[in-house]
């Protein structure tokens, strides 16, 4: 079921739909954050929007409302909606799409919109949305006279919605798009890769940025020494931190065909790493990849090839057996770990039947934590292929990490897209945790 809570602007919509969110378990879609950079900064302007701006938008939250019913996933969206047209787009399925409609006086609203600071949607354009609005004639109808909590009780009660409560905690939000999450010195380590920056957040809810790079930051890991290593994905290298400075590890920029992404660094400090194989978000064709090893002495050489979209990586307890997620294949391969690092042995660890695999994690069981976003997923695989639990996050996950004092919770990175103009305007990602 998608709920759409409508109305003007200032009319409580963002309040209301996360309050909703909260009592039902549900995600919350802030529909503001997915207007194009032109219509924020007209409305930021005091300049009011037109149906052909609004065209981009709406398509865009149509797609979003899609991409949860095929998913079977409950949401709940703040979005204006003022007119039938509008309404029609994002009706996409009657009977599992309902609008609920806040109603308040002209009055009443500009009051508010007048006391908020924090928002590109200028006072003066109320008269416009007012001007715009169709009130809907089929929608649960509720006045904004009354608190928003008793609001979203009333909504609760009319659609006969249940309790609820997510899976998973949110811990920390706002984020660009968080990857790579770490536990080390009990605290949480990961890469918000298009702030370009590595972060570390304590059991106090308190982050700090660790580093910032000139790049996307992909994967992380930590020499025997202890000093940090961090991908630099586009120029496809390893940098390392030491005195609070970066510089150059091991350049991967002969052997990698595109972007460097995630990375494991195993006891002995040897380095693996994977690759796009191909411009992703240029729309090329898919191609295949190699998993590069970067020897204790920093020399990098082909460790696989083949491979499609070699992503996350884990390495199991003994230390003999090495997972790759094939995020393109929908499937974890193995390979045996030799003596010095070299890998043979290639099968299929699990098929995954299409989803695909971001970032992994072994649990203590040596079952394995697969983050599929595509799914808006995560599963918990053992080998063989058999899924032994799925978790559904707020957010899409794209990597996981088992940690915590006591090795009790699964860390989650999410976020409610990976192209980098959206995630670096809507900031949907989060960190978030799951006890096990």
């Amino acid at each position: 079921m998608i709920i759409i809570v409508m109305g003007v602007s200032g009319s409580g919509k963002s309040t209301v739909g996360r309050l909703l969110a909260e009592k039902t378990g549900w995600r919350f879609i802030e529909g503001d954050h997915y207007h194009p950079a032109e219509n924020r900064a007209k409305m930021a302007a005091a300049e009011p929007l037109n149906d052909q701006d609004r065209q981009p938008w709406l398509a865009s939250l149509a797609d979003l409302i899609d991409r949860h019913l095929q998913m079977d996933r409950c949401a709940v969206l703040s979005c204006s909606a003022l007119k039938q047209s509008y309404r029609d787009q994002l009706m996409r399925s009657p009977g599992t799409v309902h609008f609920v409609y806040l109603e308040g006086s002209y009055e009443l609203i500009l009051s508010r919109l007048k006391k908020r600071t924090d928002h590109f949607m200028r006072a003066e354009l109320l008269q416009s949305q007012f001007n715009d609005l169709e009130p809907p004639s089929d929608a649960l109808k509720l006045s904004i006279e009354q608190p928003a909590d008793a609001i979203a009780d009333q909504i609760m009660k009319r659609l006969q919605l249940t309790p609820g409560h997510a899976e998973t905690q949110v811990v920390l939000d706002q984020l660009m798009f968080p990857e790579a999450p770490r536990w080390r010195d009990n605290q949480l380590w990961f890469t918000d890769q298009h702030a370009q920056q590595v972060v570390r957040l304590n059991q106090q809810g308190e982050s700090h940025v660790v580093a910032e790079l000139d790049d996307l930051p992909g994967g992380l890991g930590w020499l025997p020494d202890g000093r940090l290593l961090v991908v630099s994905m586009t120029k496809r290298r390893i940098l390392a931190l030491t005195d609070h400075k970066l510089s150059l590890y091991a350049d991967l920029h002969a052997l990698a065909s595109f972007h460097c992404n995630d990375l494991l660094v195993d006891p002995q400090g040897r380095c693996y790493t994977g690759n796009f194989g191909f411009d992703l978000h240029g729309g090329e064709a898919q191609a295949p990849a190699e998993l590069i090893l970067v020897d204790p002495d920093a020399k990098p050489q082909l460790a696989a090839e083949q491979l499609i979209f070699p992503n996350g990586c884990a390495l199991s307890q003994d230390g003999k057996t090495l997972l790759v997620a094939e995020t393109f294949a929908s499937r974890i391969t193995a390979f045996t770990v030799s003596a010095d690092g070299n890998l043979s042995g290639r099968r299929v660890w699990a098929d995954l039947n299409g989803a695909y695999p971001d970032g992994i994690a072994l649990d203590s069981q040596q079952n394995l934590w697969v983050a599929a976003p595509n799914l808006s997923r995560l599963l918990l695989v053992k080998q063989g292929g058999e899924i032994l639990r799925e978790v559904i996050p707020v957010g899409d996950p794209y990597a996981c990490m088992v940690g915590g004092a006591a090795g009790d919770t699964l860390f989650i990175t999410c976020s409610e897209t990976d192209n980098p103009e959206e995630a670096r305007r809507l900031r949907s990602g989060r960190i978030e945790i799951l006890k096990i």
